[in-house]
């Protein structure tokens, strides 16, 4: 205890210091620290010491939250909560925090349910512009900005929740193959004192234990890399058009004044038409730069629609987990840990009390005791291995894929590292060589090596991850090898009690009559440690890539693009055109001069030179072909939404069939649950152990596992080997 109390102050100690810096230290992080007190490594023995620690000063609240599961999923004194009250055999206690876990895993999963109908069905609203994004022409780019940014928002909430979700359930996961450890050492137990009785008429049967771990998880980290490089090209292309669209605001508002300074001088009206003219270029061309985003746009919305289905199709999967896990296998464990031992121990007491009284036998049967409690603490301590083998194989596969990644951008970064100048060239260019080189290492340091410290560290990350993994994998042999010699020795000291032990016929004969509860409960246990998740839910949801798919024929496209190139070719402006601007423009003026009161000079023709109508034909020409490419950006983008819409309906279709999938199996469970709470119900309303027995029994029809009449008459008579 001496030594444990130096450990606890120093988990203590470190706590202070973390909470006080407002940080966080992850298991194995702990455990480096811990390596002077002769911790050897990470593993579950550094969550029970944080726990202990925890315990030792009154439930102190910066050890509560300084230390962090490998996965940073929870906090190492809220998930060792579970394990300790199993180990303190407070049942009771560690049955009401997996029903606490289930209940905010149901909490999650409706948060992610929220957060993905946000993104299937929005609708972006047109923001109000701005009058000077108006009169700039930017504000088609800006909208397309800000909805961009509203779309992204969204996504990267989803996946925080998808996140919650899928950590929820997990930790539903854990808490069940602790109980299910539990169980185990139960089923064990007993099993072992009905063969002392009946020798070889009895078999017990390992249980074939379902590998959690198989289940498959979204990978929406990665779909968010993708999503968000997606958007950070959108978002710099918006903000090279909007600086590009005010440029050529300024610019054409320098040449509209120009054109009618240096023209009105001899004829307003041409002044006016040309300064007209280059600005109707100047919105025609912002226009068009708009429609070709606000295409891009429709790409990005369609790809965030195809994640925010697969997520919404898998959040189906994971509710089905749920109530797999909710409404059936965690009762099923409860009610067995509540009552299922209480009423094997009834049944077999006297007449355990009488085989084991022999002072000989007493002390194997204590052995025997230890070596399954010994047993069941390495089934927990493999799964806390099995776990983190899960979480640093994620790891590092994801640092693998980032340095991969980088890795171009990190080794020119490295060749860009000026190099300090020979002693002597310095010397002779009077110093001159190390000012530059220390003016270029400046440069680089401030951008280049910001990019080659992330990478190394990534790098330093990697080492350590996979010094890690190793170490659980070493781990997981040896407790392998440990778990095959603990089994190899209860079954030498089962064996010896057997040799030792007298059991008469008179006393096999007192036990019939407690068999077949016996049997039932323990093939019970057997059934609830061997749950399983049906195996079409251990895979992610997949859904088809409509937007390839969905998009309009080839030749749509094509005739569009034949028509815009006809339009370019045949549709121009000529004298003609320019001489009905001018004398529009000139008619304009006259009336807007009567307006004011102004009196108007005689009429009489205006006569226009050939260079003016050149001019402003040439002009006219050039608006004219910026419209025909704003109406083909315009058809293309109509052609895009409608591509999307297509998309869209496919999507939608999509998640109905999975959607109405897991609806049924939901049926199911629900039918399986409704069976469920009425036996429930007449377990823990039960007057008696008899009741109590025979509704346990009902637990034990739903798989069929009641011995059959014809099988114990079978057995009484020498016939049948029992398996539990």
């Amino acid at each position: 205890m001496a030594d444990n109390q130096k450990v606890y102050q120093a988990i203590k100690t470190i706590a202070d210091e973390l909470c006080k810096e407002n940080k966080t230290y992850l298991r194995a992080d702990l455990a480096f620290e811990l390596k002077k007190y002769g911790i050897a490594s990470d593993s579950s023995e550094v969550s029970k010491l944080v726990f202990d620690a925890y315990r030792y000063f009154h439930d102190n609240g910066n050890i509560a939250i300084a230390f962090v599961s490998n996965n940073s999923r929870t906090t190492l004194v809220a998930e060792y909560k579970l394990n300790d009250s199993l180990e303190q055999g407070n049942k009771e206690e560690a049955l009401k925090i997996v029903e606490t876990e289930l209940a905010l895993s149901s909490s999650a999963l409706e948060q992610l349910k929220e957060q993905v109908e946000q993104n299937l069905n929005l609708v972006l609203a047109k923001g109000t512009s701005k009058m000077a994004d108006i009169v700039l022409g930017t504000n088609g780019v800006k909208d397309v900005r800000s909805k961009a940014a509203t779309m992204f928002d969204k996504y990267t909430k989803m996946v925080e929740a998808y996140h919650y979700a899928e950590d929820s359930v997990r930790g539903n996961i854990e808490d069940f193959t602790s109980l299910r450890s539990d169980i185990g050492t139960v089923y064990r137990d007993y099993a072992l004192k009905l063969i002392d009785i009946y020798g070889d008429s009895i078999k017990m049967v390992s249980p074939d234990l379902f590998d959690f771990k198989r289940i498959e998880w979204l990978d929406v980290d990665e779909m968010l890399k993708y999503v968000e490089l997606e958007y950070n090209k959108l978002t710099e292309k918006c903000t090279a058009l909007i600086g590009e669209i005010s440029d050529s605001f300024r610019t054409s508002l320098q040449g509209s004044l120009q054109a009618y300074k240096s023209l009105s001088n001899g004829n307003k009206s041409l002044g006016l038409a040309m300064a007209g003219l280059t600005m109707l270029e100047h919105y025609m061309g912002a226009s068009e730069r708009a429609n070709r985003l606000k295409s891009d746009l429709s790409v990005f919305q369609m790809s965030v629609k195809h994640d925010a289905t697969r997520i919404k199709a898998d959040m189906g999967r994971l509710l089905v987990i749920c109530k797999t896990l909710n409404d059936v296998v965690i009762p099923k464990a409860n009610v067995f840990l509540r009552y299922g031992e209480k009423l094997l121990a009834s049944d077999l007491k006297a007449t355990l009390d009488a085989l084991y009284a022999d002072e000989t036998i007493r002390p194997l049967e204590e052995q025997r005791k230890c070596l399954l409690q010994q047993m069941k603490a390495l089934d927990m301590e493999m799964n806390d291995h099995l776990q983190n083998i899960d979480v640093y194989t994620s790891l590092i596969n994801d640092i693998t894929a980032t340095l991969e990644s980088k890795q171009g951008n990190y080794m020119e970064a490295k060749a860009k590292k000026p190099s300090k100048p020979f002693f002597l060239v310095n010397w002779i260019t009077f110093g001159m060589a190390n000012k530059n080189y220390y003016r270029d290492f400046a440069e680089w340091n401030a951008v280049c090596f910001p990019l080659v410290r992330e990478y190394e560290s990534y790098q330093v990350d990697l080492k350590l991850d996979k010094e890690e993994l190793e170490s659980h994998r070493e781990e997981q042999t040896r407790i392998k090898n440990e778990y095959a010699k603990l089994s190899s020795e209860l079954d030498k000291v089962s064996k010896e009690i057997r040799s030792k032990m007298v059991c008469s016929d008179d006393l096999k004969l007192k036990m019939l009559k407690h068999l077949r509860d016996m049997v039932a409960m323990l093939k019970l246990g057997r059934e609830i440690m061997e749950s399983k998740i049906d195996e079409k839910l251990v895979h992610t949801v997949d859904i088809p890539d409509y937007r390839e798919a969905a998009k309009l024929p080839a030749d749509v496209e094509q005739n569009l693009s034949l028509f815009t190139g006809m339009l370019a070719d045949n549709l121009h402006a000529d004298k003609d055109m320019a001489k009905n601007l001018l004398d529009g423009v000139e008619a304009y003026t006259k009336d807007h001069k009567k307006i004011e009161g102004k009196t108007a000079q005689q009429n009489k023709p205006v006569e226009y030179s050939e260079e003016d109508l050149a001019q402003v034909t040439g002009a006219m020409e050039q608006s004219l072909q910026k419209g025909i490419a704003l109406f083909d950006s315009f058809a293309k983008l109509k052609a895009q939404q409608l591509s999307g819409s297509l998309a869209s309906a496919a999507y939608d279709k999509e998640l109905k069939k999975h959607a109405d999938e897991f609806k049924r199996e939901m049926v199911k469970i629900d039918n399986k649950s409704a069976y469920l709470r009425e036996v429930f119900k007449r377990i823990n309303l039960a007057g008696s152990e008899e009741e109590r027995k025979q509704a346990m029994e009902l637990m034990s029809d739903l798989s069929g596992y009641s011995l059959s009449e014809q099988e114990f008459t079978e057995f009484i008579n020498g016939k049948k080997q029992i398996e539990l």
